[in-house]
């Protein structure tokens, strides 16, 4: 396919991380007290860039990886060192900026999303490791994975709003992690059950934001209003008990205002509570003949009922995202004992994902009018595969890969786009309407 414009790879990824921050960072952080053999500049694109070398992720892997792309020859102890508590603060601290940066779809919700300001989901995904970990990072099945740590992302599907990456010990519950703040405001938030709380839905509300969330199957609140009228012989379902009238359902949609109660924090010893009004929706699945239970603060002038469906099929972003981590970074390829080399690992690939997206965005201007036709799954199989090439080209000089620039800027003009014209991504199906969300109810 004929492309408009060109794109120099080197150009874009040094413009994310210029060697002039990176050496900044490394200094404040304390990753390098004074400069010996190895530079931190090509120390930190190997480990992002570098995690291909080997069919495990390792440390004598990466500094392979470092030894070909730099032409020097490295002892094991000068390289093992490097990471350190400092050199993981420098990392953490290059993926908060990052996260900063336009790592999204590089332009504005359309159809019925245009209305908010972006689309955030909140997820976590457990990760094991080596059991000697376990007093430091306990696991929840103290038989399968006695050590485990659970990465928390806040993700931004247009990437204009506030993300964020946390660790934490395996055991720690998703819903303390998560955090409201006014940055929620005019955004939409997906949320799973484990982050079902109608103090934290109320908090966002306050805040200016929205939310959808799936509904507890043990969930009774009573039904103080009714959205859409029904002809013909259909239930009373107003002043009843959901419970109690779910299973006599006929109608495909159930549109109602719920009653529940909010409890806030304890103060001065004493924990009030209140009562909030909040909507309830449900679709019938056709496949089950159950329905699909959602609550949100959209009211039906703001988000029709099927609308509310379709767009909480926008949490399954999340779990492409850590799919993407695991299958193509090697976010769970985790061998080492040692903590400091843990979390550079799993900081090193929220990094390589994020240099994924931004050479993406870089992709879909040069393609001008063929953009949509760029898909995350299809561009992570090619930088995963293209990865030491990128690797090579930051870290030789220039003179020396011109000729790999050239190739690499034909090939991912080539190979990037969607052979399939008609095939639409997530967000473009719920975009227009077309995608809805199969998951069956939760149990």
């Amino acid at each position: 396919m004929a492309a408009t414009k060109s794109i120099d790879t080197r150009r874009t990824l040094r413009k994310l991380f210029s060697s002039r921050r990176l050496n900044a960072l490394a200094m404040e952080t304390g990753a390098v007290v004074r400069r010996r053999k190895v530079d931190p500049v090509a120390l930190f694109w190997t480990v992002v860039l570098g995690f291909g070398a080997g069919r495990t992720r390792s440390i004598a892997g990466l500094r392979r990886s470092y030894e070909r792309a730099t032409g020097q020859c490295l002892e094991e102890s000068s390289f093992y060192k490097r990471f350190n508590d400092g050199f993981v603060k420098m990392l953490e601290r290059a993926l908060v900026h990052a996260l900063d940066n336009d790592a999204g779809v590089g332009r504005k919700l359309r159809g019925h999303l245009s209305r908010f300001v972006d689309v955030l989901i909140t997820d976590a995904t457990v990760l094991r490791l080596h059991e000697v970990l376990a007093r430091r990072w306990p696991g929840c099945r103290t038989n399968h994975s006695p050590a485990a740590i659970k990465a928390h992302w806040v993700m931004s599907v247009t990437g204009r709003s506030r993300q964020s990456v946390k660790l934490t010990g395996g055991r720690r519950h998703d819903g303390p992690v998560f955090q409201v703040g006014p940055w929620v405001k005019g955004s939409l938030l997906l949320f799973d059950l484990a982050y079902y709380d109608f103090s934290l839905f109320e908090r966002i509300g306050r805040n200016g934001g929205y939310f959808i969330s799936r509904l507890k199957t043990s969930a009774n609140p009573r039904i103080v209003a009714v959205n859409r009228n029904h002809r013909g012989r259909s239930i009373a379902v107003e002043g009843e008990r959901l419970q109690d009238v779910l299973a006599r359902l006929k109608r495909e949609v159930l549109d109602v205002n719920i009653e529940v109660r909010c409890r806030h924090r304890t103060y001065g010893g004493r924990r009030r509570s209140v009562i909030k009004i909040f909507r309830l929706v449900g679709v019938r699945d056709p496949q089950t003949a159950t329905h699909h239970l959602y609550v949100t603060n959209l009211m039906p002038d703001e988000l029709e009922a099927e609308h509310v469906a379709r767009s909480y099929a926008l949490r399954w972003e999340i779990e492409l995202l850590f799919r993407e981590l695991k299958s193509h970074y090697r976010l769970d390829d985790l061998p080492s004992r040692k903590p400091d080399v843990v979390k550079a690992l799993i900081y090193a690939a929220a990094l390589t994902l994020l240099v994924s997206r931004c050479l993406l965005n870089t992709l879909r201007k040069a393609l001008g009018q063929h953009a949509q036709r760029l898909k995350s799954h299809r561009w992570a199989t090619i930088l995963s595969t293209l990865a030491s090439d990128l690797l090579m080209l930051l870290l030789r000089p220039p003179r020396e890969t011109r000729t790999l620039q050239r190739h690499l800027n034909r090939l991912l003009l080539h190979e990037a786009p969607d052979p399939n014209i008609k095939r639409l991504s997530l967000l473009q199906a719920v975009e227009a309407g077309v995608h809805r969300y199969r998951l069956a109810p939760a149990t």
